[in-house]
């Protein structure tokens, strides 16, 4: 039985070797010379926490949480534009050409900073989305303030504040990432 247990600690020691990030691979090369030293009945729990303090150190990497932001905000672009493309769909079917005009074009806009962002990186949301937030919102003080309250110029302002809501929430996933990034970097 010890055996069965000394060698799967020692494979768990394995993999949190291969998961660790490089610049901590000595730790567990440390705890792999500490893992004939730990009694019998503790060497599995002690590879365990070997294994989870490797992963822990792994996923607070700047690297892995720099993609991971990208990797949600690419995909939260495509649902958006998806759905933009939803809703230009059932404005043809009721006429409304400009509507229709308006969720195609949001959509476009949603498709190439997923693009942009798969490409360059966060950056790339915070450079597009700011300028796109200074023309929604110059859009709906114009719609707001420019044009008589009417069903429609209040569907077009829905719209806009949904949109904003969007944009501001991917920049501040971006923002906090390439923040927390660059703390996690300057801390190690």
């Amino acid at each position: 039985m010890t055996g069965i247990k000394k060698s799967g600690a020692r494979r768990l020691l394995a993999l949190a070797f291969r998961i660790a990030p490089p610049e901590r691979r000595h730790w567990i090369e440390a705890m792999n010379a500490e893992i004939d030293h730990v009694p019998d009945t503790q060497r599995l729990h002690f590879a365990v926490g070997c294994l989870l303090a490797a992963c822990k150190v792994r996923l607070a990497s700047p690297l892995v949480l720099q993609a991971a932001a990208r990797n949600v905000l690419i995909g939260g672009a495509m649902l958006w534009a998806a759905m933009n493309i939803r809703f230009a769909g059932r404005m043809s079917v009721s006429d409304a050409a400009l509507l229709e005009t308006y969720g195609y074009c949001t959509a476009s806009l949603f498709l190439v900073g997923a693009i942009a962002t798969a490409r360059f990186g966060n950056r790339a949301t915070i450079g597009l989305a700011t300028p796109l937030i200074a023309a929604m919102m110059a859009a709906a003080a114009f719609i707001y303030l420019g044009l008589a309250s009417t069903a429609t110029s209040k569907l077009y302002l829905a719209l806009i504040a949904e949109n904003l809501g969007v944009l501001l929430i991917a920049v501040a996933i971006a923002g906090a990432a390439a923040r927390f990034a660059l703390a996690r970097t300057e801390f190690n």
